[in-house]
C-alpha cells in the first residue's frame, strides 16, 4: 500500500479549542471528536415545536411528533458519523497513526449503526489496516509470502442481496525490480449473520492472465470471517480476530469502480489506450 497507507504503524491530549484558535495538526482529530458532543440542537427544537403545534390529542399528531423525533435523531447520528469519519481520515494523514486513537473513533462509530453488516454493498479499497502484513494474512492469496512480491492495494466489490451477494476482489502486487504491478482476482459469495457478522467465501482465484491459483489452505473455498464495526456510503470498518484473540482492523473507503481502479493500478488502462 502506498505512502502513509502502508499497513498501520502505531504512534501517541488536549482539550477542545476556541473557534478562533488554530488547532495544531496533530490534535485536529480530537478537536473533531469534541465537536460531536456539541452538535447543534436547533433543528431538534424547531422540528419538535412544529410537531407540537399540530395538536397533542390526535393519533396523527402523536405519529407526527414521533416521526419528527426519529428524523432528528437520524440526522444527528449522520452528523456525528460525518465528524468522526473526518477525524479518522485526519489521523491517517499522520505517518504513524495511533491504533488506539483509531480504535476509539471506530468504537464511537460502532454505536451509531444498529446493523452495519446489512450495508456493505459497493466498490471499496482497503485504505488502512492496523498492522503491516494483515491484509495479506486475512484477505490475500498467499503469494506475497515470497519476499520479492509485495501487496500494494486490495480492492473489493460486494453486490447487493438482490444481486446474489457476490463478492469480487483483486490484490494488486508489486514485484521487486523494474516490473509493472500485477494482480490476482478472487471471486465468490458473502453472507451476513446477526448484526455484525460477515463471511466471505472465495471459490475461484486467478492471476491476471487467467491462470488458476490454488485455494489457500488446500480446501475448495477460502473462508474469511470478520465483524463489520461500521458501514456507511463513505466508510466501511472491519475487525478480524485470530484464534488467540488478537484483532486486526481495516478501514475501507469507496471507489467509483473497482475494475477501473484496478486498470489504473496495473497500467492496463494505459495499455488499452495505446493498443486499441
Amino acid at each position: 500500500m502506498n505512502g502513509n497507507r502502508v499497513i498501520g504503524k502505531h504512534s501517541q491530549n488536549s482539550n477542545s479549542y476556541p473557534e478562533d484558535t488554530e488547532v495544531p495538526p496533530h490534535l485536529q482529530w480530537q478537536h473533531r471528536l469534541a465537536m460531536v458532543d456539541a452538535l447543534p440542537t436547533s433543528l431538534l427544537v424547531s422540528m419538535l415545536a412544529g410537531a407540537c403545534m399540530c395538536g397533542a390529542k390526535t393519533k396523527s399528531s402523536r405519529r407526527s411528533r414521533r416521526s419528527a423525533v426519529k428524523a432528528v435523531a437520524t440526522t444527528k447520528k449522520e452528523e456525528q458519523a460525518a465528524v468522526i469519519e473526518g477525524a479518522i481520515l485526519q489521523l491517517f494523514q499522520d505517518e504513524e497513526p495511533s491504533i488506539y486513537k483509531v480504535r476509539d473513533c471506530l468504537a464511537r462509530l460502532g454505536k451509531l449503526v444498529k446493523k452495519p453488516n446489512t450495508s456493505v454493498a459497493g466498490d471499496w479499497i482497503i485504505f488502512w489496516a492496523s498492522r503491516e502484513g494483515s491484509v495479506d494474512k486475512v484477505f490475500g492469496t498467499g503469494v506475497t509470502k515470497d519476499w520479492w512480491l509485495q501487496m500494494q492495494e486490495y480492492l473489493i466489490r460486494f453486490s447487493t442481496k438482490k444481486g446474489g451477494r457476490v463478492v469480487e476482489a483483486a490484490e494488486v502486487i508489486r514485484k521487486v525490480g523494474p516490473f509493472p504491478n500485477q494482480s490476482n482476482s478472487l471471486k465468490g459469495v458473502y453472507s451476513v449473520a446477526g448484526t455484525n457478522g460477515l463471511q466471505i467465501k472465495y471459490n475461484k482465484i486467478q492471476t491476471d492472465e487467467e491462470e488458476d491459483l490454488p485455494i489457500p489452505g488446500g480446501g475448495e473455498e477460502m473462508v474469511i470471517d470478520v465483524d463489520v464495526i461500521y458501514s456507511s456510503k463513505t466508510m466501511l470498518a472491519l475487525q478480524w480476530q485470530d484464534t488467540s484473540g488478537e484483532c486486526d482492523f481495516f478501514v475501507l473507503t469507496p471507489v467509483e469502480d473497482t475494475q477501473r481502479e484496478l486498470d489504473k493500478l496495473t497500467g492496463a488502462e494505459r495499455a488499452r489506450f495505446f493498443f486499441n
